[in-house]
């Protein structure tokens, strides 16, 4: 059943179904002069057809009969059968929010040994890749697209996109936000409730808003 969900979410991607169909519905029953006018609504429409996962809707039916914290090894498998990359002893502590168009799925990489905990917001618009080790805590979000500013008509503009790292062994803990091209440096730990902006370097706790450097954490080997 995943595959045949997963093939179809190639076909139509690959098929530029949602589009086809969108013109054939505006040749077939528009007015020249009427298409350039629609042609904007025809536009969203195909943007947020993107945006259905049929993969992600089956997951999800399917985890919520798991409650938070409980059933987490099955939780994990699941995401995996699902075919998002989770590395081996990586616990999935409750559901995680998968947000974007296009592949969500191939856009999430998480790796071993990791402690996910939830509610947790992923915006996989563009890559977010966790490293081995890491920790999130709860109500933590990872964004991936901000918006052009320069227009003061519109200060919400056009998007731009920035893939996130956490990389090795770094903690980001509860209610933090991890903004569009930052990397969390290997080791390093996030204040609960900070907004990350820039990036983090290796070894180091931050926090606030904007999150700052609040000092240089001890190195020390895996017992």
């Amino acid at each position: 059943m995943v595959q045949v969900l997963g093939n179809f979410e190639r076909f139509l991607a690959v098929n530029q179904f949602p589009n086809k169909v969108l013109t054939i519905i505006e040749n077939s029953f528009l007015k020249v002069g009427e298409r350039i006018e629609v042609s904007k609504l025809l536009s969203a429409v195909s943007g947020e057809l993107s945006a259905l996962h049929f993969r992600l809707r089956a997951l999800n039916a399917l985890l919520f009969f798991l409650p938070r914290f409980s059933f987490n090894r099955v939780r994990t498998r699941l995401y995996r059968a699902f075919g998002l990359k989770i590395g081996a002893r990586t616990i999935v502590m409750g559901s995680m929010e998968l947000a974007g168009g296009g592949d969500i799925f191939g856009n999430l990489s998480i790796g071993e040994d990791c402690q996910i905990t939830s509610p947790l917001y992923l915006d996989l618009n563009e890559r977010i890749v966790i490293g081995e080790r890491v920790a999130i805590g709860h109500h933590v979000r990872i964004i991936t697209t901000s918006h052009e500013m320069q227009h003061e008509g519109k200060r919400c503009g056009a998007a731009k996109l920035g893939a996130v790292h956490l990389e090795d062994g770094c903690w980001v803990a509860a209610g933090a936000t991890v903004l569009p091209g930052v990397t969390i440096g290997k080791g390093s730990v996030v204040a609960a409730g900070s907004v990350v902006a820039k990036n983090v370097p290796p070894n180091t706790l931050v926090g606030g808003v904007p999150a700052k450097v609040i000092k240089q954490l001890e190195v020390e080997g895996l017992a």
